[in-house]
């Protein structure tokens, strides 16, 4: 037992069961999380991961953005200093950072999917159509979630063909991709969606085996006409339509508009508080103070991770968000060919695109997901063998 603990064996079990259990549950997440977390510290690869600290470009707005909220504080009213939640949850990211570059991650990144897997059939077999909300699995907390899960998890299972070369693996991941894309153009997930489509060069790139422009292209398109014909799809089209319409005859109590309103409301908070924001409750004080239907104050955040913080922590907060942001998607990029890099660069694209209507950073699992997956960032510092080599040696 020692010695699985100081080689760091333990922590590797035990951060592949968190990263298999964030879809799933949230309570076994924190409890392995923190296993992990401890039995790491407690071992040897922590030692040698801290000697061999080296800094990347995503630390700096991270740290800003950690120290943010407990500044906030000291301006601002918060009684249930719930401002602190965007503060703690950095140390998930950073232990992650650390651990990753001294242990190998695709064993994690193939934990993290077989849990998104068994959130997809449970989906499938309990409600064949439809996604119900709140029914027990930490990823059906809300639909855009999902969404934004099912579309990472088919990126990653590209990635997993690309670097794969065991020919049972490679129909798993064709098969898994196939699976996660009906459940995308069956939701009612956009963000999601709008991702993969965004990915989709890099999707089937990583399924060509020479890099075939042509291929590539035809493969989009034929991504791109069974997006086009899913009926699904086509109702969400046009229900955006019928949004743009009642908007202009002044109705906003629909999704789109009262994403607009959301974003109005935030960007007038931002405007009377530009520098430092008016905390992270100043939005919710000042959309209810127009808004009095019950639907409509249930909204506490505005639907915009880039609003959020700009309205929370002003000026301020926003640069530190965009900071981080380009970081982790130039990370990415610069490594996109290795397993790895490809990985957080589908997380950058990922995470962009759903900042744009929804605050990634609120919510138990949508932030616990954010943290782990930005700490991936250290697996591009372990030294070691190929990615392919340190495969087969993990595997």
């Amino acid at each position: 037992m020692r010695q699985l603990v100081t080689s760091g064996a333990a922590a590797q079990y035990a951060m592949t069961a968190a990263f298999f259990f964030l879809p799933l549950s949230k309570p076994l997440l924190y409890i392995t999380l923190l296993v992990a977390s401890i039995l790491f510290i407690c071992s040897e690869r922590f030692v040698e991961a801290w000697r061999g600290f080296r800094p990347q470009p995503w630390l700096a707005p991270a740290l800003l953005l950690a120290i943010l909220p407990g500044l906030s504080l000291l301006l601002h009213e918060d009684p249930g200093h719930t401002e602190l939640n965007l503060s703690y949850y950095w140390i998930a990211a950073f232990i992650v950072y650390l651990a990753s570059s001294r242990m190998p991650v695709m064993p994690w990144i193939r934990a993290f999917v077989a849990g998104v897997f068994i959130v997809f059939c449970y989906v499938q077999i309990r409600f064949p159509g439809e996604v119900h909300l709140a029914t027990g699995l930490a990823a059906l907390g809300n639909y855009i979630l999902y969404s934004q899960l099912l579309a990472i998890a088919t990126v990653l299972l590209s990635i997993l063909y690309k670097h794969d070369s065991r020919r049972i693996v490679r129909l798993a991941c064709l098969a898994g991709m196939g699976l996660f894309f009906i459940g995308l153009v069956s939701g009612d997930g956009r963000s999601g969606l709008l991702s993969l489509l965004l990915l989709l060069p890099l999707v089937v790139g990583n399924m060509v085996a020479q890099k075939n422009r042509k291929l590539v292209l035809v493969g989009c398109l034929i991504g791109l006409l069974l997006v086009g014909l899913s009926p699904r799809v086509q109702k969400r089209i046009n229900e955006g339509i019928s949004d743009l319409k009642l908007m202009q005859q002044d109705r906003k109590e629909t999704s789109l508009g009262y994403r607009v309103d959301m974003w109005n409301t935030a960007a007038e908070v931002v405007r009377a508080h530009p520098v430092f924001g008016a905390g992270q409750g100043g939005f919710a004080r000042a959309w209810n103070n127009r808004h009095l239907t019950a639907e409509a104050k249930g909204f506490v955040e505005p639907h915009n991770a880039f609003l959020f913080f700009a309205s929370s922590y002003g000026l301020v907060g926003l640069a530190a968000l965009l900071w981080l942001y380009a970081a982790v998607l130039w990370t990415g990029w610069r490594h996109r060919q290795s397993f790895e890099g490809g990985v957080v660069f589908a997380f950058a694209v990922v995470c962009i695109v759903g900042s744009m209507t929804n605050t990634m950073f609120m919510g138990a699992v949508s932030h616990a997901w954010l943290m782990l997956f930005i700490g991936l960032q250290g697996s591009l510092l372990r030294p070691g063998l190929p990615c392919m080599q340190r495969q087969g040696a993990t595997a």
